[in-house]
């Protein structure tokens, strides 16, 4: 290799290491970065079809296996097959104040989002999160969902009698 080639080449593996350093992380590095976009996301969803499915791509398995639940007995119900996050409120999602901060604290895996607004005495949510188990420097929202309530059993009919014809 010519001492010009040489030098080219130095170069251009030094440029491609100061752009990999100038390289910003992924919106949910972070348990706040995680929630913020997920807000964002479902802010969007009434205008923008594909921001409900990015919502529930930033979930936590714990959220989508109750959603996954909920959608399962909608498919039963409605005789057509209804998608996990059709299950998320899109276009009905609003926000009962507007975050202005945001921190977190992080226990291994779990993270808490304590999230205040303009007024940190009534505008408050604390917003749970959880290592993404696909990306371990990733943080998917857990936020709290109602449990799915116990499928419920049909009673055979008591009321009329058995009758066996011989």
């Amino acid at each position: 290799m010519t001492p010009h080639a040489r030098l080219r080449f130095i170069a251009s593996l030094a440029s491609l290491v100061l752009l990999s350093a100038c390289s910003r992380p992924a919106p949910d590095a972070t348990p706040e970065g995680a929630v913020r976009a997920w807000l964002d996301r479902m802010e969007a969803s009434d205008e923008d079809p594909r921001a409900i499915r990015e919502a529930y791509a930033l979930l936590g398995p714990t959220a989508r296996a109750n959603l996954g639940e909920r959608a399962e007995r909608a498919s039963r119900l409605e005789g057509h097959r209804v998608e996990p996050w059709d299950m998320l409120a899109d276009g009905r999602f609003g926000l009962k104040f507007r975050p202005k901060a945001m921190v977190s604290r992080v226990e291994g895996n779990l993270a808490t989002v304590a999230v205040t607004g303009d007024e940190p005495l009534t505008e408050h949510a604390t917003v749970h999160c959880a290592r993404a188990p696909e990306s371990p420097a990733a943080w998917r929202v857990e936020p709290d969902l109602p449990p799915v309530p116990p499928q419920p059993r049909r009673e055979p009919d008591r009321a009329s009698p058995r009758t066996d014809e011989h």
